[in-house]
């Protein structure tokens, strides 16, 4: 949605008609009858209907034509435009659905195009909100609308026999797929909210070690201390094989992270499911490398989301749920939260607009393949 960049209080709504009200009521003075009101004759030269148009931004339609000049934007994908910035709407979504060959159905985002009115608008209530400085008056917002909550599940345990380390690659990937894109919230981002809450921010923390910090917050309270320690509560939300798994035998590489010869190598070997999830990983993999460290979908000006594109757990339970709760309330009552995950501001120079469109284009297609990555993996039940 673009928001126009003329009043944020406009006396007219869009897809409303106009109407104007006298600042007092009339008086009716000669009537001919009760209730009837004899209305002036009217010249002939007075117009008897009007339009409102908002004033044109000069340099909000200078760059989107510059959009069109220098991007991958068709004309083609635009019909009957109304306005410049109707045109862009057209063009853009037009280039994001071929990005996205089919809608998302695990991930909640979507994109919206926004003017700096509109960002000021969704921040303003940010402590922070001074550090949004757009380069331009255009801006591309990133949004997640709902919180998702996917299982594994029950369908771990064929991942398991498939090899040991597959379900701690899944996580890996997407947790770097997140990083960036959109926030997923993976078993890692439960440990580390536990640990802030509760160990100091240690998530190596021991028992002993916290035992005596959870008794000056909860008290004597030994059931509730029990609840909270590491040993109890780490396992529920990460467990090892997810945090630091447990060596292989024969397998040489270092990291934990299946290369892709194995990940080839078990898609060979493997049937179905198994197959089709190393196939994801592995365009995935490349992906990233192809990424290198730039971000894709998330540059630009951090908003603060109340929201992630989704939360992806091994096992869903009353803990992580609790935990979920409490951010979630937090954020609320802070005030501070927006739905949105960043808003990037459009390039308007030919090298920065081909270099944007090809980050986004990466970014998408990273989005497209963890989203059929998880319906492959996610528990129906």
């Amino acid at each position: 949605m673009l928001f126009d960049p003329s009043f944020a209080d406009r006396p007219v709504d869009a897809g409303v008609g106009a109407s104007w009200q006298p600042p007092v009521a009339a008086v009716a003075q000669h009537r001919s009858a009760d209730c009837v009101l004899t209305l002036p004759d009217v010249a002939e030269e007075v117009p008897v209907a009007a339009s409102v148009k908002w004033r044109n931004d000069a340099s909000l339609d200078a760059i989107v034509l510059e959009q069109f000049r220098h991007g991958p934007l068709l004309a083609a994908d635009v019909e009957a435009p109304v306005s410049p910035v109707d045109a862009l709407q057209q063009a853009f979504f037009a280039w994001v659905r071929r990005q996205l060959p089919a809608p998302l159905r695990f991930l909640s985002f979507r994109l919206e195009l926004c003017d700096t009115n509109a960002v000021m608008d969704a921040i303003q209530h940010q402590y922070e909100h001074h550090d949004f400085k757009p380069r331009t008056p255009l801006h591309l917002g990133v949004k997640c609308m709902d919180e998702w909550v996917h299982e594994v599940g029950a369908l771990a345990e064929p991942l398991r026999r498939a090899h040991p380390l597959l379900l701690y690659t899944i996580f890996n990937i997407v947790d770097r797929v997140s990083g960036k894109t959109v926030l997923v919230r993976t078993p890692g981002w439960f440990l580390c909210e536990a640990s802030c809450m509760h160990w100091e921010g240690d998530e190596g923390a021991k028992d002993d070690d916290v035992r005596e910090l959870l008794k000056d917050f909860y008290g004597e309270d030994d059931d509730v201390i029990d609840r909270y320690l590491p040993s109890v509560l780490r396992p529920l939300l990460c467990p090892d094989e997810l945090r630091v798994p447990g060596k292989v035998e024969g397998r040489r590489a270092r990291s934990f992270v299946l290369s892709d010869n194995e990940l080839r190598q078990l898609r060979t070997a493997s049937p179905g499911m198994v197959a089709r999830v190393c196939d994801h990983l592995l365009v995935l993999k490349q992906l990233l490398r192809k990424a290198g460290n730039s971000d894709r979908l998330a540059d630009g000006y951090d908003a603060q989301p109340i929201y992630s594109g989704c939360t992806f757990v091994l096992a869903h339970s009353e803990r992580t749920g609790e935990l979920l709760d409490d951010h979630m309330n937090s954020a609320f009552q802070a005030g501070e939260s927006s739905e949105y995950s960043r808003f990037i501001s459009f390039s308007d120079t030919r090298p920065g607009i081909r270099a944007q469109y090809a980050q986004w284009s990466l970014g998408l297609r990273m989005l497209d393949h963890l989203d059929r990555l998880m319906a492959l993996v996610v528990d129906p039940n």
